[in-house]
């Protein structure tokens, strides 16, 4: 292995290296040792497939990949010890050039941290207060919830319950099909298309109807967005809310044993007051820190922020697969955007995420602060709680060095939180 070029800039050490002939077969070699071992091809015994018929069925570029991916960590960490270099994250490495291989190791340093006086920073939390009404508008909710639903004979309103039969199609392809489907008339509610709910005004028990409207130019599938939806309804029933009376009684039925509609109103104004408070308390706590950043210096390597970026885009990406209801519909979801725009979108928040947690190490280290064996273990019993049969595993697997390091260094940064927060709140 040869370095052709180093450079270092913005706490970034780049190198670009050539790998030799033998390090380049040794790493094919290793690549395609591990792929005959898990490829299965008809007429050969699992792991004696020749090289040849390997290439031909996964490709060249895929074994030179596997190749890559197992062997230069190990290159990179040799060629680090060699030429006295600290990481101080995983570096970033592309590879340039195949033949010879040649790739580019973006390797971050260790930031350089002035804290500001963080004993003047001073400020105090917003002080939290319920008010009746959220209670009132829980206790509303809960009534629609336990509602019953009357038929009417009278013409469907905004609001009413229609019971009702379905066919719909886009251009000839159905859209939406459904047989005795409660539909609620919500105004300005979007499904199957904005509009509906409205079209069903004034239909009775028994009535039927036809109508079209358009799909929005926003709607997912390109495929139907800006069409027209052709739709043919049938009514076999109206009904209407009629909601429970605010009393003992419904307040036993929706939370049995609280003692009646006054304790329920007391227990959820103190729920709310505990949830506000505790959204408050982070709030605080991270308008501390975020002052804290202002007041210091930090130089840090820009790999740190694309990292950061690269885990909020993921984050991104598995809350859509949570929301949406099919592949086709997660996949059509992220093609609305792309990768580039949304690390451009995140990357702001993930650099001020960065610079939080650095100034948090740095607190860290300036107080000295430490965490015994007995808080780690402790934390372990919280977490496995209500583990049940699994306690015992789950626990084997928190008790290994490097989870155990890993709350070790999250009940530290939580000593340190608490640490600012107290000092900005001191007199």
């Amino acid at each position: 292995m040869k370095v052709l070029d180093r450079k270092n800039e913005n706490h970034q050490e780049i190198f670009k290296v050539e790998l030799d002939e033998a390090e380049t077969d040794a790493a094919m070699e290793a690549a395609y040792e591990h792929l005959v071992k898990e490829v299965n091809i008809d007429g050969f015994r699992k792991g004696k497939v020749p090289r040849d018929v390997l290439e031909h069925r996964v490709g060249k570029d895929a074994i030179f990949d596997e190749a890559m991916k197992r062997a230069l960590p190990d290159l990179i960490d040799g060629m680090l010890v060699e030429n006295k270099v600290r990481a101080y994250a995983t570096p970033m490495v592309r590879v340039t050039t195949r033949e010879p291989v040649i790739f580019e190791a973006t390797v971050p340093l260790p930031p350089d941290i002035t804290l500001g006086d963080y004993n003047a920073i001073k400020m105090k939390p917003n002080p939290v207060v319920i008010e009746d009404k959220a209670v009132e508008d829980i206790l509303e909710r809960a009534q629609h919830q336990t509602a019953d639903w009357e038929p009417t004979g009278a013409p469907a309103e905004l609001k009413d319950m229609a019971v009702l039969d379905i066919e719909s199609d886009v251009e000839g392809t159905p859209y939406v099909v459904e047989k005795e489907a409660d539909f609620q008339l919500l105004p300005g509610w979007r499904f199957p298309v904005p509009g509906f709910a409205e079209e069903l005004v004034g239909m009775k028990a028994g009535d039927e109807r036809e109508f079209s409207l358009k799909m929005p130019d926003t709607y997912p599938d390109k495929a139907k967005a800006g069409k027209d939806v052709h739709f043919k309804v049938k009514v076999s029933d109206i009904r209407r809310e009629k909601m429970p009376e605010l009393n003992d009684e419904f307040a036993q039925k929706v939370a049995p044993g609280c003692g009646g509609i006054e304790k329920l109103r007391e227990a959820l104004k103190a729920d709310l007051q505990h949830r506000a408070q505790d959204t408050e308390d982070k709030a605080f706590e991270e308008k501390v820190i975020d002052t804290l950043v202002e007041k210091s210096q930090i130089e840090f390597p820009p790999l740190l922020t694309e990292n950061e970026a690269g885990r909020m885009v993921q984050e991104y990406v598995d809350r859509v697969r949570s929301t949406t209801q099919n592949e086709e519909e997660f996949k059509s979801v992220l093609k609305m955007t792309s990768e580039e725009k949304l690390l451009e979108t995140y990357r702001p928040q993930a650099e001020q995420r960065v610079k939080r947690n650095l100034v948090i190490s740095k607190l860290i280290e300036s107080e000295k602060l430490e965490v015994d064996d007995a808080d780690v273990d402790l934390q372990i019993a919280a977490l496995t709680a209500e583990a049940g049969d699994k306690v015992q595993e789950q626990t084997t697997y928190l008790n290994k060095p490097e989870n155990r390091d890993t709350l070790r260094w999250w009940l530290k940064t939580g000593k340190a939180k608490k640490l600012l927060v107290e000092k900005a709140q001191a007199d």
